[in-house]
């Protein structure tokens, strides 16, 4: 849902320059083997695939895990400020915590910070126009939020400015962060949308609260997360039916779908769905050319589509794009329901709350489950 941050040297030498010579080591990296044993209690991790944390007496070892090859992708170690730096530390990026300024790569964890009160924290924003923090877009009115331009081409003279004690970052599969990775200030890989599972991507507020000395809170917003997701997704178990689901528009190029068993796979069997793609076994976005997804999906029972655009689609307007939308059972029966990412935070929203989503859902495919709900995100699409 967010990999639209794709898109690196000397007009930057400069800026680069200057930080060497002017912002203050804020990272400690230890080179003790990795095989010192790490003594503290293992926080249990219900959902997420790729965090492992061990609470110990002076510190927290965040271990996050590659999600494309399952190797160690970054071992943090976060150390209360105001403690000295405690001999026995593992090899890791030293964080001191709690955060007092950083910078964001993403909107969705702008929104994030803000629920956890610690919004006062950003200090500065990459990819501004699409930032929906209500804290963030006042600050960057005041003058208190520095924009550092985009995520694909950072501003380096104005991210030297903010003087920020971290910079979350979103990885990619064999991507690097260039310029980025020679300022030493440390890089908090958010690959939180990498974890299959919504709930697994929601835990991630357990970490990050960690960062900005919240961890309780966190916790306990995870836990409320869970509780009701698994609530809603009994409810949508029980019920006699699933209709078949298909999602999505056709590009220039490919229909892209999400795999089987990606996020958004399987929160759609959680909300008891028959999605057709399910038998896919990618985790993230599948291109397949029109002939195969009308092959799979020409009587599917409802179609769900996210699209962004100043002007809302119409049935009618989606023919006018491609009159090979007329061909499946749920456009000619009135069961498309369309979401204008332009106007709906769904993913800004979501991202963390995953039970909004499917709470959604489930009053789209079983109505009558959750009686007298009112869509947030999704609406059907008018003639």
């Amino acid at each position: 849902m967010i990999l639209s941050y794709l898109k690196r040297t000397f007009l930057y030498i400069f800026p680069f320059l200057l930080f060497l010579l002017t912002v203050p080591f804020t990272v400690s990296c230890f080179s003790a083997s990795d095989d010192v044993t790490i003594k503290g209690d293992t926080i249990q991790m219900h959902e997420s695939s790729l965090l492992t944390m061990v609470e110990c007496e002076d510190y927290t070892v965040v271990d996050v895990r590659n999600p494309w090859n399952g190797s160690r992708m970054d071992r943090y170690l976060l150390v209360p400020k105001g403690e000295a730096l405690p001999s026995d530390l593992p090899s890791g990026v030293v964080i001191r915590t709690p955060l007092e300024s950083c910078v964001l790569f993403s909107g969705i964890h702008a929104m994030l910070f803000e629920e956890l009160a610690e919004a006062d924290c950003i200090k500065g924003v990459c990819d501004a126009d699409y930032i929906y923090s209500d804290a963030v877009i006042r600050g960057l009115q005041d003058g208190t939020v520095t924009d550092c331009g985009s995520s694909l081409d950072v501003d380096m003279e104005r991210l030297v400015e903010v003087d920020a004690e971290a910079i979350f970052v979103l990885p990619y599969e064999n991507g690097g962060y260039g310029k980025l990775e020679r300022m030493k200030v440390p890089l908090v890989e958010c690959a939180d949308y990498m974890e299959n599972s919504a709930l697994g991507c929601a835990e991630w507020v357990r970490f990050y609260a960690r960062l900005l000395g919240e961890g309780s809170l966190g916790d306990s917003i995870f836990n409320s997360v869970r509780d009701e997701y698994m609530e809603l997704k009994s409810m949508a178990a029980a019920a006699k039916e699933r209709p078949r689901l298909m999602c999505e528009l056709k590009g220039s190029s490919a229909w892209y779908v999400p795999g089987g068993c990606s996020t958004m796979g399987n929160l759609y069997a959680d909300a008891g769905a028959d999605y057709i793609f399910a038998s896919n076994r990618s985790n993230g976005s599948v291109p397949l050319a029109y002939e195969v997804v009308l092959d799979k999906a020409s009587d599917a029972d409802v179609w769900l589509l996210k699209y962004n655009s100043a002007i809302e689609k119409s049935k009618t307007s989606l023919l006018a794009e491609f009159n090979g939308y007329a061909n499946f059972k749920p456009f000619r029966n009135g069961e498309v329901y369309a979401c204008n990412t332009a106007r709906k935070r769904v993913f800004e929203a979501t991202a963390f709350h995953p039970e909004r989503l499917l709470r959604e859902l489930i009053s789209i495919f079983h109505p009558g489950i959750l009686p007298g709900y009112m869509p947030v995100y999704y609406e059907k699409m008018p003639e």
